[in-house]
């Protein structure tokens, strides 16, 4: 049996080996449908289908107000507006948060570090528990009371600020000068807000300040429902305080995939369509391939049953030379599969996917396209020696340079398939052509400026440091002016938060004489002269009136 299976094996690579042509087509095929195709579901299923680690990630929600003309504005709320919106039957939690840059002054190079105020009276919103230590807790910040000076630390910031230190917990970090006692590490995973650490925010039940919203739907309940029932509260907070809401609004509960997951959802369904087209392509030449060669190889195979193989070792040997190429094309295909998902990760943006998300070979679909291409392989290539391998001999005796034909029923089955072939390979071209223009139209769309070679530095200012408008101006003004003094800057402007289209924020207009439901809210972004030079943005019509404030962005040569 050793004998004959190493006989198969020596026979399939001479056989191969004859015929580059046809080896390397059919395994390339192969290799670049299953590669391509396992890629990029990969990343689809990561940035897509299971981009956070929180259980219930569906049912966790931000507050949108879809105004007159049809624009989803986000909002606040006070500390009595939450309390009243955790009453609701339909929510499950609420976290009111807010969010700064601090500084780490305990060390020989300060460091600057995002850090994410939440209130810790839900701990179970994000379902979570800490890796090392424990979450905020509602003792943290009690009621009326300053919080205590707690932190909890990302996983990230704990491995590069702390060398992974696993005795971390209960030891004390300085932040702006402040000492705070490490509680807790989170997992890896646990990137919420993209901060290094997590801090209990003060709450307080000033109508006058307000705090960013996440909420949590109860089990079962639909997103239609908590807006029903959110709809006349938030019209009751809009009487309350109508500089915070539009003039009409209708409630739209947007979950955390939607907001930051789903954006890149186009782009990424049309490139699996044109890679997934790729595979199937593949599959279609092959299979064209194998019924091209088997039927070249008819008179051969007349030959060897002539002398005597029987039918079992002719189907066994095609079967070897059918599995030799799955499996070599498969190979390459997984390895093109894991280089091609750094490629993706190195291409896309930070930005353009949560932080949680984790980019991985998806092993389910890398199953599904190898199957598939195993599958292709082995039918094709048996199809023809299950009807060759019972040649008429006769006719090959009565003429050895006419290749056998086979019958009448069997030119016309290979005929159809051949042409069903052909015509599934066509179709998939033209898919995979539509979905490709499609992905580069996304791809290359115009952002109304230009990115390239531009970066934006945060600039955070600190409680009790440069208090006045002309100090901050002063402050913003000599950063910017060192920086376009750098030899390889070649402008630096200032701006309130960076690049379009996630900058500046929400005001209204005071138009004299207009009642407060007139007066129209926009979006304001106060940048200075140089900002839209840095970013070559041109202005339509006229010259724009601009003052400095912090955030600064620059180009370099």
């Amino acid at each position: 049996m050793m004998h004959s299976v190493a006989s198969d094996l020596h026979y399939t690579a001479r056989e191969l080996a004859r015929r580059p042509g046809f080896t390397l087509t059919a395994v390339l095929s192969l290799a670049l449908g299953v590669g391509a195709t396992s890629a990029v579901f990969s990343v689809i299923f990561a940035v897509l289908i299971n981009p956070f680690p929180y259980p219930g990630a569906e049912r966790i929600m931000a507050i949108a107000l879809k105004d007159k003309a049809g624009n989803n504005r986000n909002t606040g709320l006070t500390g009595p507006q939450i309390e009243r919106v955790r009453q609701l039957s339909a929510i499950e939690s609420v976290v009111g948060e807010d969010g700064w840059n601090l500084t780490t002054t305990d060390g020989d190079l300060p460091e600057d570090v995002v850090a994410t105020y939440v209130t810790p009276n839900a701990p179970n919103h994000w379902g979570t528990p800490a890796f090392k230590g424990r979450w905020l807790v509602p003792s943290d910040a009690p009621p009326g009371k300053e919080p205590e000076r707690v932190v909890v630390l990302g996983y990230r910031f704990w491995q590069r600020y702390y060398g992974a230190d696993p005795d971390v917990v209960g030891r004390t970090i300085q932040l702006v000068r402040k000492p705070y006692r490490i509680v807790g590490v989170m997992p890896p995973r646990f990137r919420w807000r993209e901060a290094d650490i997590y801090l209990p925010l003060k709450f307080t039940l000033d109508p006058n300040i307000g705090f960013g919203v996440t909420i949590k739907l109860r089990p079962g309940i639909s997103r239609e429902r908590a807006n029903a029932e959110l709809q006349p509260v938030l019209e009751r907070f809009a009487k309350e305080s109508p500089t915070r809401f539009p003039d009409a609004f209708r409630v739209n509960l947007r979950s955390i995939i939607e907001l930051y997951a789903k954006p890149l959802g186009p782009t990424l369904y049309l490139l699996f369509g044109a890679v997934a087209s790729l595979l199937l392509i593949g599959c279609g030449n092959v299979s064209i391939l194998l019924l091209a060669r088997g039927a070249q190889r008819q008179h051969e195979l007349a030959i060897r049953a002539a002398l005597g193989a029987g039918r079992g070792r002719i189907v066994r040997q095609l079967f070897t030379e059918s599995l030799a190429i799955a499996v070599t094309g498969t190979a390459l295909g997984i390895l093109i599969a894991w280089k091609s998902i750094a490629l993706i990760i190195a291409w896309l943006p930070s930005s353009a996917f949560p932080a949680e998300s984790v980019i991985a070979m998806n092993l389910p679909v890398l199953l599904f396209s190898a199957g598939l291409a195993f599958a292709t392989a082995i039918v094709f290539g048996i199809a023809p020696a299950l009807q060759l391998s019972r040649p008429d001999i006769a006719r090959v005796v009565q003429s050895s340079t006419r290749r056998v034909m086979g019958s009448v029923h069997g030119k016309r089955t290979h005929s159809a398939m051949v042409a069903a072939q052909i015509a599934l390979t066509l179709l998939m071209l033209a898919a995979a052509t539509a979905a490709g223009k499609g992905f580069l139209r996304m791809v290359k769309l115009d952002l109304g400026y230009d990115p390239h070679r531009t970066m934006s530095v945060p600039i955070p200012i600190h409680d009790g440091t440069y208090g006045s408008w002309k100090e901050r101006s002063q402050y913003f003004e000599q950063i910017r002016g060192r920086i376009a003094a750098l030899p390889q800057v070649v402008a630096a402007g200032i701006s309130t938060n960076a690049t379009p289209p996630a900058n500046g924020g929400d005001g209204r207009l005071e138009i004299m004489g207009a009642s407060e439901s007139e007066k129209p809210v926009v979006r304001v972004n106060f940048v200075s002269p140089e900002y839209f030079p840095v970013l070559r943005i041109h202005s339509c019509r006229g010259a724009c009136g601009i003052m400095p404030k912090p955030c600064v962005g620059r180009r370099s040569r």
